[in-house]
């Protein structure tokens, strides 16, 4: 993020609990704001949805770098999370 636009049309930061979507479920847009719940292993955070991720799989995610910081150390690279709306 650092202070640019996301697909949903506001400003976040690298220190904001976002989240992009593919585009199989950022609908257009029609899901920015929700929220959603991800959880790897036992950690647990609620991201908001702020942007679309064209190179994202179907039911793939990009954290924000902190969101990702709050599930696992970002030496970690990619990982399997469990999520979902909330």
């Amino acid at each position: 993020p650092n202070g640019g636009l996301g697909a949903c049309g506001a400003p976040s930061q690298n220190s904001d609990y976002v989240v992009a979507l593919s585009s199989a479920h950022y609908l257009g847009g029609k899901n920015c704001w929700r929220h959603i719940g991800v959880q790897y292993g036992n950690n647990y955070i609620d991201a908001t949805v702020v942007d679309l991720c064209p190179g994202c799989g179907h039911h793939d995610i990009d954290l924000s770098p902190s969101a990702f910081s709050g599930l696992a150390n970002q030496d970690v690279g990619r990982m399997q999370v469990n999520w979902w709306y909330v």
